[in-house]
Order: structure tokens, then sequence, then C-alpha cells
């Protein structure tokens, strides 16, 4: 009964994210830290990819955490609430991720800032 409390609380929660000169580092469950160099483009995207089928994560309502697989992209990793546009999405040579916020100013500063470090780190 704890885990299911403990799981349903972190999938609730906003996705966080620091930079480092090493990568983009996104914490929480299913959080890992992506290097510069992997990332070979960036994009907003206005629209959730079509889910077809959770591999390893949790959807609580419109939060999407962990592993899935897409329509558009195939398998992802997921950080996202469906009913909150703009999607990050970034591309990479072994699995995408796709993250966003809960607020779209939020997910569009973030953006930017990766914009940024992928600018420098060229």
């Amino acid at each position: 009964m704890v885990s299911v409390i403990v799981l349903l609380y972190y999938s609730s929660q906003s996705t966080k994210v620091t930079f480092t000169d090493e990568g983009l580092r996104i914490h929480g469950m299913y959080g890992e830290t992506i290097p510069w160099e992997s990332i070979e483009k960036v994009n907003l995207l206005e629209n959730p990819p079509t889910i077809t089928m959770r591999t390893n994560g949790s959807a609580l309502g419109s939060n999407l955490k962990g592993h899935f697989n897409t329509v558009e992209y195939g398998a992802v990793k997921l950080f996202i609430n469906t009913s909150k546009s703009p999607y990050i999405h970034l591309q990479r040579s072994d699995k995408d991720i796709i993250i966003n916020f809960n607020n779209s100013n939020e997910t569009n500063r973030v953006y930017q800032e990766i914009i940024k470090h992928l600018t420098k780190n060229k």
C-alpha cells in the first residue's frame, strides 16, 4: 500500500530539470542525465505523441512518465502532462525523450536553455 502511494505521488509531480556542463538532468522517477553530445536535434511539439503502449512507466491521468511506444517516434521516454502543451522533443540515436512542464512558459524557457547549451557545446 505504501509503495502505491509513493508511486502515485511521484507520478503526479511536475518534471524537474537542471542544467550542467555535462548535460540535462531530469530528476525523479525514470530520470537520467542526458549528455549534450547525445542530443541530435531538439524541437517543440504542439501535440503529445500518440501512445500505443506503456512498456515500463506510470500513466496517472494525463501524467505520463517512463517508457512508452508511440506511433510517431517508436519507443520513447516520456516526462509529460498530455493536457499541457507544448512538448520538448529530444531526438537521440538510442531513445528519444519528450518532456514538458505544467506551465507553457516553463517549457519554453527550458527549450531555450537547451538550445543555448547545444549551441555552446558544438
